[in-house]
């Protein structure tokens, strides 16, 4: 078995093993790689994650890493870079654990692809990367019109966090919080209010709270995020329909896979909502319905039971309560 760390990029075990894939590859092809150095060019933001695998004695045993991709493969693309593993170790699924390790950090960079290069001469590595789930794609960059390179990318599912609540709970705050969290570490996201894009006048007849609206401005925008390379989605709205999940995931449906929904729940005590319901509107009329809404909200949202975490918005920031569940979430 083997431990995959994650390391800088100047490691200098992990160089080592990048000096012996660069060997073996001069061997297999008769010539060395032009693109072999790449890591001493790299921006301060490109890099994702660099690793270092060892066995149970810890001696290295493979490396990899994934960057954002510099070439024209398409926004929030990151590239896979040096798997290698050494021959003495081959053929006991390490490269799969590595490749494991690579597409966990590209999914919590909020990549929605990953693209790699490997050549004719690297039969295993056709194999390996065909076999769990790699398609054919372009060459790109330095591999354009080499005919023994060969490309592989695999799409990523977006990544859907609705944050849930009672009103005055704070879950637009949350929301906003958890995006700018995601944003500081260097992932790709955005963040959506879905009470906006369900603001109209009349009402959808026989829709509660313009929901059908909600749901077909989202799968319009949704490409258009994906596009653009979000594969992070954070969206402020109340879930209290148990269709909305596979509603959420289908708006969210790219290269042929639904998004991956997480729905998590923000709380406060009673009077802490309805103080915010005061001074978030001056109009007494507002107070009088939010205030019987944020308790009957309440009720309906801890009965149903939809949400994958709950967490407490009560006496602290936005951000820390975002902190707390990002983290319950796995993201």
């Amino acid at each position: 078995m083997i431990t995959v760390n994650a390391v800088s990029l100047d490691d200098p075990q992990a160089r080592a093993l990048w000096d012996e894939q660069q060997d073996e590859l001069a061997e297999r092809y008769g010539e060395p790689d032009t693109a072999a150095d790449f890591a001493d060019h790299m921006g301060p933001r490109e890099l994702i994650a660099s690793f270092l695998a060892t066995d149970a004695a810890g001696e290295p045993v493979g490396t990899a890493l994934v960057r954002w991709s510099p070439y024209e493969t398409g926004p929030g693309s990151a590239e896979i870079k040096r798997l290698y593993v050494r021959a003495a170790h081959r053929g006991n699924g390490y490269s799969r654990v590595i490749m494991g390790a690579i597409e966990k950090a590209a999914w919590h960079a909020g990549a929605v692809r990953l693209v790699l290069e490997t050549g004719v001469e690297q039969p295993e590595a056709l194999s390996l990367y065909r076999a769990i789930g790699y398609s054919d794609f372009e060459r790109f960059g330095p591999y354009e019109g080499d005919p023994r390179s060969v490309c592989f990318s695999k799409e990523l599912p977006t990544r859907v966090l609705v944050v849930n609540g009672s009103i005055g709970a704070g879950k637009t705050s949350v929301a906003e919080g958890a995006f700018d969290v995601l944003a500081a570490r260097g992932a790709r996201a955005a963040m959506i209010d879905g009470d906006f894009l369900c603001q109209a006048e009349p009402n959808v007849e026989g829709v509660p709270f313009n929901q059908d609206l909600l749901f077909a401005n989202l799968a319009a925008v949704a490409p258009v995020y994906r596009s653009y390379g979000y594969g992070f989605m954070v969206i402020a709205r109340v879930v209290e329909d148990p269709e909305d999940r596979a509603r959420y995931a289908q708006a969210f449906a790219a290269a042929g896979m639904p998004g991956e929904v997480v729905i998590a729940r923000v709380t406060a005590p009673e009077s802490e909502r309805k103080d915010r319901i005061v001074h978030r509107d001056l109009d007494p009329e507002w107070h009088q319905w939010g205030h019987a809404r944020t308790v009957e909200l309440e009720a309906v949202l801890s009965d149903l039971k939809l949400d994958d975490a709950v967490v407490s918005n009560s006496g602290r920031t936005p951000q820390e309560t975002a902190e707390e569940l990002l983290a319950a979430i796995g993201w």
